[in-house]
């Protein structure tokens, strides 16, 4: 019995000395573990040489990554003797050499950079176990490598269209326009002192004498609207709005001190279009107003078969509405400016104002109607610039009355955009589409939405980084790459998705060269790219590491 003990003894201690020895010769491949998509991927190698495993051993060897924090262990694998009976693990050959090798993994965990690759090893020899000395695998931690989502900062915004039939081979951004108004009292054209007074023309007063005094300024034309509102009294009048169109101008000319200038002598300044009854800026007045019934004004109106029906549908409405007959007819007894001029920094005018109205073109309007359209356009296509789409939308509501034309639809379209309203930006888009910007677009509209692939063919209206970065998206990685070496490149970001594209393609000279200019640009992509899953195949080529190292 002792003797039995004595061997059993020994063969404990032997089996203890060579299961450390055989973990390790047990090597872990790469020497650097990498987490790709929250998972860490690993080969452990191992070999036995000959006589090393004793014949009625089972060692259990289980791999655990400890970490700051905790531990994350792996299925443990199992290896037995030549004459270990009633299991059925892998045998380990005495006077061969064995060799094996397994594919492991563990979830990634935040700590794990500063791991530690352990194994557990237990020696069982039938009902007993012994518990050996952990065996260190390797001490390198983890490398988490990232896939990004990809995103271009600071997109552009939809590119507004001008007409410019006001300004002649002037480009857009030269052009400034100060505006005002005054009201005029129920079927007068006398101006009032109040309204010579109102806040906005004290303001264009103001700001027309800061024009008039840079001499780098020019005035190319002033525009003159004149409205009456469509009701009894009004209407009525037949000279009204002629003799408003008088009152206005001559108080606009005095007011603006435009009067003694060279430019009032020129006879085609001033270009005017008269509306005898505004109906249709009626129509759009009750649509942005509060009243309840305001649908059903409209459409009333609109259904009158006659224009004598329809003024008495507006007057038996005045009777039953107060605010129509206070507040939005007496909007529309008015008179505007525009008065457009060019300079190489045009002068910003904060809190301007501008009318909101439908002007209803007569035959023996000084405008045509494809003018007239073209100036509401242009306005409009102004306020997108400066980002103010409300003033935006009232205008080129007012231009689409009149006439259908792409201008029109495409700045529709960058209105409703702005306003969260993407079906109908898509529709205006659709229809302004002969047009290379209202394609543009739409595409910058899909590529917003996620919809690559559809952006891809409008944006190639006017390539730019947004079509590579479509391409790119859609994983047309060979197109992406071709549209970025035809750009000229400015950011560290955009040569960063240049590199993107050329990794993908497994063009390592064009990615190293790309990823070197971007990090030139902007440093912070060196730390990006450390991580970048897109680069992961490269970890171990020497012209990555140079650039990343």
């Amino acid at each position: 019995m002792l003797s039995f003990l004595m061997v059993g003894c020994n063969t404990m201690k032997k089996l203890e000395r060579e299961a450390i020895e055989t973990a390790v010769v047990g090597k872990v491949s790469p020497q650097q573990l990498t987490a790709v998509d929250g998972t860490v991927n690993f080969n452990y190698n191992i070999a036995f040489a000959p006589k090393q495993f004793y014949k009625k051993l089972i060692l259990k060897v289980t791999p655990k990554m400890q970490y700051p924090g905790g531990e994350e262990a792996m299925a443990p694998l199992y290896f037995q003797g030549e004459k270990v009976k009633g299991t059925d693990y892998p045998v380990v050959e005495y006077k061969g050499n064995t060799m094996a090798t397994y594919n492991l993994s563990f979830p990634y965990r935040d700590g794990m950079q500063k791991g530690v690759l352990i194994a557990d090893i237990e020696a069982i020899m039938k009902n007993k176990s012994v518990t050996l000395t952990p065996a260190i695998l390797n001490t390198n931690g983890v490398k988490e490598w990232k896939t990004y989502a990809y995103s271009l900062p600071n997109n552009p915004n939809a590119i507004p269209l001008f007409t410019e039939t006001f300004v002649k081979d002037v480009p857009a951004t030269g052009v400034g326009v100060v505006s005002g108004y005054v009201l005029f009292p129920l079927s007068q054209s006398v101006i009032t002192d109040a309204q010579k007074k109102s806040t906005v023309m004290t303001q264009a007063a103001k700001v027309m004498k800061e024009v008039l005094a840079n001499k780098d300024a020019k005035i190319t034309k002033m525009v003159m609207y004149v409205s009456s509102s469509p009701e009894g009294p009004e209407r009525l009048n037949k000279n009204l709005t002629t003799n408003r169109f008088k009152a206005a101008k001559s108080f606009f000319e005095k007011d603006l001190a435009l009067a003694n200038t060279p430019v009032a002598k020129d006879s085609k300044l001033i270009v005017s279009n008269l509306v005898d009854e505004n109906w249709d800026g009626l129509y759009l007045l009750l649509d942005d107003s509060n009243i309840r019934n305001k649908a059903a004004i409209v459409k009333d109106l609109k259904a009158a078969p006659s224009l004598a029906k329809r003024e008495a549908v507006l007057d038996s409405y005045i009777k039953s509405v107060p605010e129509l007959k206070d507040v939005v007819l007496p909007v529309l007894r008015r008179a505007d400016f525009f008065i457009f001029y060019t300079m190489p920094a045009v002068i910003q005018v904060e809190n301007q104002a501008t009318a909101y109205y439908v002007p209803q073109l007569q035959e023996n309007s000084v405008l045509s109607a494809q003018t007239d359209v073209s100036l509401l356009n242009d306005l409009a296509a102004m306020a997108i610039r400066n980002k103010d789409y409300r003033k935006a939308k009232k205008l080129l509501e007012s231009a689409a009355v009149m006439k259908e034309q792409p201008e029109v639809f495409n700045n529709l379209g960058i209105v409703y955009q702005n306003e969260g309203n993407n079906t109908q930006a898509q529709n205006m888009y659709s229809k302004a589409s002969i047009k290379k910007e209202a394609k543009y677009n739409l595409g910058m509209l899909l590529l917003q939405q996620g919809e690559y692939n559809k952006a891809i063919p409008y944006l190639k209206a006017m390539p730019d980084v947004n079509l590579a970065y479509a391409q790119l998206m859609a994983n047309d990685n060979r197109a992406a790459l071709q549209t970025f070496k035809s750009l000229n490149l400015t950011t560290g970001y955009e040569y960063y998705l240049m590199a993107v594209a050329a990794a993908r393609l497994k063009d390592t000279q064009t990615m190293a060269d790309a990823l070197q200019k971007a990090i030139q640009l902007d440093p912070q992509m060196k730390e990006k790219a450390q991580m970048d899953r897109e680069f992961y195949p490269y970890a171990q080529e020497t012209i990555y590491l140079n650039i990343v190292d």
